[in-house]
């Protein structure tokens, strides 16, 4: 298991955290508390057991798209 910081691009601020199995994908979309739909932009890994993962929230049109 992977520990991930979701990262708010623009901010810089911990938006959300949590364990994933692999790390994620560039482009794929995550749903976070407080944020909502977020696309993942890049990661940088810390540690082979955890992440920072840089994300954008996404305009509400683009989430229904």
């Amino acid at each position: 298991m992977v520990a991930v910081h979701y990262i708010d691009s623009e901010t810089g601020g911990v938006v959300g955290c949590g364990f994933a199995e692999t790390l994620p994908e560039e482009g794929s979309v995550v749903s976070l508390e407080g944020m909502g739909e977020c696309v993942i932009l890049n990661y940088w890994e810390l540690r082979p057991e955890s992440c920072d993962v840089y994300v954008c929230r996404m305009d509400p049109g683009e989430a229904a798209a």
